[in-house]
């Protein structure tokens, strides 16, 4: 169960990872994008607290954004082999506790092993979520629903657990490492017929981005919908030299980032 972010945002996700939401993973992972915002210390603070003894930080090897981050973890979760991994934005906007709900829900239904976090189904709460961007939210759902033939409730929250055996490194290597990825990750569920569903979950938005940044994301969303349609790559392949590989940093070492092993 990998978490993203800001350093005190990323200690107030773990307070909310009590005993036994913790029991249910077999590793917690805090995964450091070479953020200098703290993040690592946080967490590394976290784990010598002994509170969560299968709590582990890393750090990725380059920046590669959000994208990026989650192909790390993928690729890392698949060669461990685990049977699933559950994403959880360290912004502190999921309710982390709500993991227990995703995971419920893979237990009960053996036919649907992928369970996407909804912002915007029946059920869901959302707490200070500007009326323009829920507005804007649902239209893109319906437009990606009536494009791709499938009922889609949200296009990517910060709350998600996909079975590993779901995702497809050939696929999705070749996607942007930017805010997109989430489009195109979809998407690509979507063409190969993935069973998937999806869950409402609590939302606290506090705080707010530009209504420039909003526009710009609403309209590469379309643009990368129109993309898929036309059977077109999304958006530029990554950098050649990207390298998506994290190591674990020592909670026992003098400082974070120093005596991370491989």
């Amino acid at each position: 169960m990998p978490t993203y972010r800001c350093a005190d945002q990323v200690v107030r996700v773990l307070e909310g990872v009590d005993d036994a939401l913790a029991a249910r993973v077999r590793e917690i992972w805090v995964v450091d994008n070479r953020s200098p915002d703290g993040t690592a210390e946080a967490a590394l603070g976290v784990a010598r607290s002994g509170r969560l003894p299968n709590l582990r930080v890393f750090r990725t090897r380059q920046n590669n954004s959000l994208g990026g981050t989650h192909k790390t973890v993928f690729r890392r979760a698949a060669e461990v082999g685990a049977s699933h991994v559950v994403v959880l934005h360290g912004d502190d906007q999921a309710v982390a506790a709500e993991v227990g709900l995703l995971l419920d829900r893979v237990e009960r239904d053996p036919s649907v092993q992928t369970v996407l976090g909804s912002r915007f189904s029946r059920g869901s709460r959302l707490v200070g979520y500007d009326r323009k961007r829920v507005a804007g939210n649902r239209v893109l759902n319906v437009v990606y629903s009536v494009v791709t033939g499938r009922r889609l409730a949200d296009l990517g929250s910060g709350l998600n657990c996909f079975a590993v055996a779901d995702l497809d490194e050939r696929t999705y290597l070749r996607f942007a490492d930017g805010l997109t990825f989430n489009f195109e990750l979809l998407l690509d569920l979507v063409r190969r017929r993935v069973a998937f569903a999806y869950e409402p979950i609590t939302w606290r938005e506090e705080d707010q981005v530009s209504n420039a940044r909003n526009v710009k994301v609403f309209t590469t969303a379309l643009a990368n919908l129109l993309r898929w349609r036309l059977g077109r790559p999304a958006g530029p392949a990554p950098a050649a030299d990207r390298e998506y590989a994290m190591d674990e940093l020592d909670p026992s070492g003098p400082a974070a980032g120093v005596g991370a092993a491989s």
